[in-house]
């Protein structure tokens, strides 16, 4: 009887709009505390006209007429979900935050948090739902460290002089936005964000100096948009061990080592703009790598390494390269081959895509400008060994060696335009056998198709025009031969060029 007039009443309540006591105490705004330094009293002077300290005020309850003076007062009293609103100043006082608040200081730069010593962690967390805005964390070997917990956020906060690392999480929830990290001794040493499981989520986060490595990602998920991350002694962003990471835009730039960094993690890049790095992206033991779209330029090694790695390059700028490729794929680990797809690739090294032991699809790319290297080398636009090729719509044009050479390897070639090499169109060595059809050779200087080393090249419904000595050069020699196929359809605006050999 007590328990259905007890459910009665509560019907009646929730009928007459009385709020419940849960309703109403999710509805109360937070507790607002002021934390402030003590002031000067201006009205108060000494007889020599010095001023004094503003006279003692009774116990500081966090109001605004009787402030806190400490950081750690204010956080022993205040109850979770309060509002710490922090004053300008320097505040040498180390935190620890075991319940859920909001520390808003006055703006990096005005409101600082500084170590007291180089030691541990400035500001350690053991809460869930933490925020920490407009604030200076400097010093110590930690800025702030996060041990678990979700639904923590920094926003307009400065990392600075830290020199270990600037944010330190295992296993925490993290949104940092509109914030920067720099690390004691810049980018040498240290880390600038290491995140270990959980997730971060950063925007519009400016790391200059910011550590060897400016952001690891371990076992976690992470999305990053319109980062500006430079001068990392090592790399911008390094993802490892199942990590699974979306980079969105941004510009990464003057790394030591691989700007973006994948190691048995999967990550996505798309529309970023990399530049000045020893490799613009790197995929390594089993990762699986995306690139769509952006900007990956001026690299001194290669634009994208995969090795024992997976993935796909799709619609990207990649050029102005250095001592290796624009595109170089090493023993790719997946049961699908690795996707090239409409890319525009222009002076992008000694190679434009460098394969080996790999399987390969390329799609509606444009490769010009790949150089001779030293030993007056290389020079091709696609150099395969040990490899399975696809090539369909592709463009190499104006490249110093080959339009494509290949190694003991097997290509499909169909409807791709082999113009202007420096040496021959296609060369097919040592046992290499390719099928081309509906294929452009213009204007090639040694040739259109190089055959030799028992390489076997079966030809249909191609255009041959303008090569250079011979349309078809298929070797001579005991070993040396290599074995031509004219299947129907094949066009030469001149009557068709090929060696002979003398009996």
């Amino acid at each position: 009887m007590r328990t259905r007039l007890v459910a009665t009443f509560c019907t009646l309540c929730a009928a007459c709009g009385w709020p419940s006591a849960r309703a109403e105490e999710q509805s109360r705004p937070p507790v607002v505390l002021v934390v402030r330094q003590p002031q000067f009293d201006v009205a108060a002077l000494s007889p020599v006209g010095q001023p004094l300290l503003a006279p003692p005020q009774r116990a500081a309850d966090g109001s605004e007429a009787r402030p806190f003076r400490t950081l750690a007062l204010a956080l022993q009293s205040a109850p979770a979900g309060a509002l710490l609103r922090v004053g300008e100043g320097l505040w040498r006082e180390r935190l620890l935050i075991v319940r859920p608040v909001v520390l808003m200081g006055r703006g990096p730069g005005l409101t600082r948090l500084v170590a007291p010593d180089a030691t541990g962690a400035e500001v350690d967390v053991r809460a869930q739902r933490v925020e920490l805005r407009g604030l200076s964390i400097e010093g110590g070997q930690v800025g702030v460290r996060f041990a678990g917990g979700a639904g923590h956020r920094l926003e307009d906060v400065a990392l600075r002089g830290s020199s270990v690392s600037g944010l330190l999480a295992t296993g925490a929830g993290l949104v940092v936005s509109s914030s920067e990290v720099s690390l004691e001794g810049g980018g040498k040493t240290g880390r600038g964000i290491d995140v270990d499981g959980g997730s971060l989520e950063a925007r519009k986060l400016v790391l200059h100096g910011a550590g060897r490595r400016a952001i690891v990602l371990h076992s976690a998920h992470g999305v990053l948009e319109d980062i500006d991350a430079q001068g990392a002694g090592l790399s911008a962003l390094q993802v490892t061990d199942g990590a699974d990471v979306r980079v969105v835009r941004g510009v990464y730039e003057g790394q030591g080592g691989a700007a973006l960094y994948a190691g048995g993690a999967r990550l996505t890049i798309e529309g970023a703009q990399v530049r000045h790095d020893d490799y613009a992206v790197i995929g390594y033991r089993g990762a699986e790598v995306s690139v769509v779209g952006g900007e990956l330029t001026d690299y001194r090694v290669a634009g994208v390494a995969l090795v024992k790695s997976h993935g796909s390059v799709t619609g990207a700028i990649i050029g102005h390269g250095g001592s290796e490729a624009a595109i170089s794929i090493l023993h790719s680990d997946g049961t699908a081959p690795v996707l090239i797809t409409d890319n525009r690739i222009q002076d992008p090294g000694t190679m434009g895509v460098h394969i080996t032991e790999a399987r390969v699809e390329a799609r509606g790319n444009t490769i010009t400008g790949a150089r001779l290297d030293r030993e007056k080398d290389m020079g091709d636009a696609f150099y395969a060994m040990e490899s399975n090729l696809v090539l369909e719509r592709n463009v190499m044009r104006g490249n110093a060696g080959s339009g494509v050479a290949a190694v003991r390897s097997q290509l499909k070639l169909s409807d791709n335009g082999f113009i202007e090499n420096g040496r021959a169109g296609l060369l097919l060595l040592d046992r290499s056998q390719s099928r081309a059809s509906g294929n452009t050779f213009e204007r090639n200087t040694v040739a259109a198709v190089e055959i030799g080393e028992r390489a076997r090249a079966t030809l249909t419904q191609n255009r041959f025009d303008g090569n250079g000595r011979l349309d078809i050069d298929a070797g001579c020699g005991k070993g040396l031969a290599g074995t031509a196929v004219l299947g129907a359809g094949n066009t030469f605006a001149a009557p068709m060029r090929q060696r002979t050999c003398a009996e």
